[in-house]
């Protein structure tokens, strides 16, 4: 926590550097130019000089220029304003142009590459490489590399393409026809060196703005390098931060090693030892204790779960009984049930009898009449209550 509140302060403290680096770079900027001035003065001679020999084509100048010379030299022309884009002149206005953007990209770059050494934080990036890269995204270096020795190459091809052009055969056979052509000749190959003579003047025009350019943009990136070398490492300052660290790293371990020489620094380890030794003893003798509780638990939880066993047993066995029993006294209430229909059906056979008996009797002898409704009365009697015995028979069954 302490060593991210020390970062974070580092950062801020970059960051406020950083902040007053840009605007002393601000205040230090030149002058901005319009960057398409500084192109019209770029293609400016190779206009004027193409004008010129389109001129003495046409004849409104006093002197004689081929058709496939102005044809040659207008090609050049052409790549000429390509080019221009690319000469350095070009490319620092850009640079300067766009100075604010500049500034950004190297505030990120600074930003990304931040490395902490010996309390200090500045970026472990070369400045260099940044100024590179991003020069290249400024202008094309292989136009600009190749734009000096391709405006006399091409002159020259001119030149000897104007004169394949204007080269007579002679086959004349007279000596005037023959000086005829060798004037043709002549006056072919002087315009035919005006080709060259346009691309040599554009290489070194060329040439010069160049170098010109590339002048100034090294004054500008001097500059800049110069304000802002406080926020990078150089070699030798990381050398010495890792030397002063080391430095401080070997005084620590010095005084380590004087404490760990120290007799009282034995003696504190022998006591920590001994005390250590003492705690492990006190936590092997508690772990002991702690098994042998924990097996005589066990026991008694094996020897409660014998006795539980025991005593399902036991209930098993009563529960057999009770089962026995019942089938028995099912069977006994069963076999009572029968008799009782027996006797039932015995009785109500006896009933009908005596029914009969007294229905043969009541003719002849009316004197018993009130016997006879006294035996009804109690072969009724009779009937309900083994009515009554065979319901609950029933019941029980």
């Amino acid at each position: 926590m302490y060593k991210d509140t020390i970062d974070t302060l580092q950062r801020l403290f970059m960051q406020e550097n950083m902040n007053e680096t840009f605007q002393n770079l601000a205040a230090l900027e030149a002058p901005k130019r319009n960057c398409a001035l500084v192109y019209l003065k770029l293609i400016l001679l190779p206009t004027v000089a193409y004008l010129y020999f389109l001129l003495g084509f046409l004849g409104i100048l006093h002197f004689k220029v081929g058709i496939h010379s102005v044809v040659l030299i207008g090609f050049i022309y052409i790549v000429s304003l390509i080019f221009a884009k690319h000469n350095g002149e070009f490319g620092v206005c850009t640079f300067r142009r766009y100075s604010k953007e500049f500034q950004t990209e190297l505030h990120e770059y600074i930003s990304k590459n931040l490395m902490p050494i010996g309390g200090q934080m500045k970026s472990n990036a070369s400045f260099e490489n940044f100024i590179d890269t991003y020069a290249k995204g400024i202008r094309n270096d292989n136009y600009a590399s190749v734009a000096a020795s391709i405006f006399p190459t091409m002159g020259i091809l001119g030149t000897f393409i104007s004169i394949a052009l204007t080269l007579p055969d002679f086959s004349s056979q007279s000596a005037g026809a023959l000086e005829n052509e060798i004037s043709l000749l002549l006056s072919g190959v002087g315009t035919a060196f005006y080709v060259s003579i346009y691309g040599i003047l554009l290489s070194l025009w060329w040439i010069f703005f160049e170098k010109r350019g590339l002048s100034r943009f090294d004054r500008d990136v001097a500059l800049i390098q110069n304000s802002t070398a406080a926020l990078f490492w150089t070699k030798e300052e990381i050398e010495q931060a890792y030397l002063q660290e080391n430095l401080q790293n070997f005084e620590r371990i010095g005084k380590m090693f004087e404490r760990l020489s120290s007799n009282d620094f034995f003696e504190r380890l022998g006591k920590s030892i001994e005390t250590k030794f003492g705690l492990f003893d006190e936590m092997l003798t508690l772990e002991a204790m702690a098994v042998k509780r924990g097996a005589e638990h066990i026991k008694e939880g094996m020897e409660a779960l014998s006795r539980s066993q025991d005593r399902q047993r036991d209930l098993a066995v009563i529960h057999e009984d009770i089962l026995t029993k019942l089938s028995l006294f099912n069977e006994s209430t069963t076999s009572l049930h029968v008799k009782l229909m027996h006797s039932n059906e015995a009785m109500l056979k006896t009933n009908e009898e005596l029914l009969r008996t007294l229905k043969e009797t009541q003719q002849s002898d009316t004197a018993a009449n009130d016997e006879v409704e006294s035996l009804k009365e109690s072969l009724k009697i009779i009937d309900a209550e083994t009515e009554e015995i065979i319901q609950k028979m029933d019941a029980l069954k």
